[in-house]
């Protein structure tokens, strides 16, 4: 079935890769992220929802009983094959903009599999640091670019005390991207990890479901159960990484324990002046999805904007993105994803890696 390309969703993706001999007009720059993060957090108007009291039970309940763990790994090609792609069909009806990002020479250069086609209606871009692209195999880049993407280079942020240069540029990427990504024609802006794979044939029909809401992450419940607490998870899985997998916060530990008391006190509501903090979930990043013409857009940009700013001195952002989103007042207004439904619509799944991620 076709639509008059009037009538599809102009999608970008974008695939974010460090590269210090960049052009100007594709070096991230501070200049690009206006986040005007002073230290403190604003009083926005509270959600009504941020009262316990007025909570309806969560329609998705269903979605995420799913047992599975772990989301799979990719077992099939998302190409270009006219037999494949046939009957999607083509319902898009939004300008959408994507991108992913492979910083630090991650997996040695890009990979030459499992590299999902562009639709007509997608832009979609790959960006890679200096390091990343002369790993890569010039078969390589070829096919990304076969596939639809367009390769583009970013520069190293310096590293703080607490963070590497390559974490940071990820950072940078993920939660403020440059500014003509956020001021462009498009209406969504999606950003997966680079180990992650979506069907992007698939990704317009989907967000056409989801106008009213301002951002999208992935749920954490396919790990546990957080009982719409997202603090207990919080806990958790703070408390792992101190106790059983330091190698992926050591050289922030101070830090991240400074930050779980200061967490813990608001949420016993011992902070004088500060609402009980009580986020109803925990979020993976590896997927956002925002939605750049609602009217709480430039709400996420600053949420961000100071989730970033807190990555020079804390590694793990997933400790971090509740918490500026519950201080902005979007923690009911985001909609947090449960894995298996991703896995069954936009056919979410991670490509096999040599090295472990979170280390960046």
């Amino acid at each position: 079935m076709g639509l008059s390309i009037s009538n599809k969703v102009s999608l970008v993706v974008v695939v974010w890769c460090t590269c210090a001999a960049a052009n100007d007009s594709s070096l991230i720059r501070r200049s690009d992220v206006s986040v005007g993060y002073d230290g403190k957090l604003e009083s926005h108007p509270h959600h009504h929802r941020h009262h316990r009291a007025h909570r309806k039970p969560s329609p998705r309940v269903q979605l995420k009983m799913d047992q599975v763990k772990e989301i799979p790994h990719c077992d099939q090609e998302y190409s270009c094959d006219a037999q494949r792609t046939k009957h999607l069909g083509d319902f898009a009806r939004k300008r959408i903009a994507v991108y992913t990002y492979n910083i630090g020479s991650y997996e040695g250069g890009m990979r030459e599999d499992n590299v999902p086609c562009v639709p007509n209606n997608i832009d979609a871009f790959v960006f890679l640091d200096d390091d990343t692209k002369e790993r890569s195999d010039d078969s390589a880049l070829n096919l990304w670019r076969k596939q639809g993407w367009q390769v583009k280079p970013v520069t190293l942020q310096a590293g703080s005390e607490f963070v590497t240069g390559a974490r940071l540029t990820s950072k940078l990427l993920k939660f403020t991207p440059p500014s003509w990504l956020l001021n462009g024609d498009w209406e969504w802006l999606a950003e997966f990890d680079g180990n992650v794979v979506l069907d992007l044939h698939t990704l317009g029909p989907f967000l056409d479901k989801y106008e009213s809401k301002p951002l999208m992450l992935l749920d954490w419940s396919y790990h546990e159960d957080c009982s719409d607490d997202g603090f207990q998870c919080f806990s958790r899985e703070l408390h792992s990484m101190l106790h059983s997998r330091q190698t992926y916060i050591e050289d922030s530990k101070e830090n991240i324990v400074a930050w779980e008391s200061k967490l813990t006190k608001e949420h016993e509501g011992s902070v004088a002046g500060t609402r009980k903090y009580a986020p109803p979930y925990y979020y993976e990043t590896r997927i956002i999805l925002r939605n750049l013409r609602h009217s709480r857009s430039k709400d996420v940009s600053q949420a961000f904007g100071r989730t970033y700013e807190k990555c020079h001195q804390i590694q793990r952002d997933q400790f971090l993105v509740p918490y500026f989103l519950w201080h902005a007042n979007l923690s009911f207004d985001t909609e947090a994803l449960p894995m298996r439904y991703l896995v069954d619509t936009v056919g979410m799944c991670m490509v096999k890696t040599r090295v472990g991620r979170n280390l960046l």
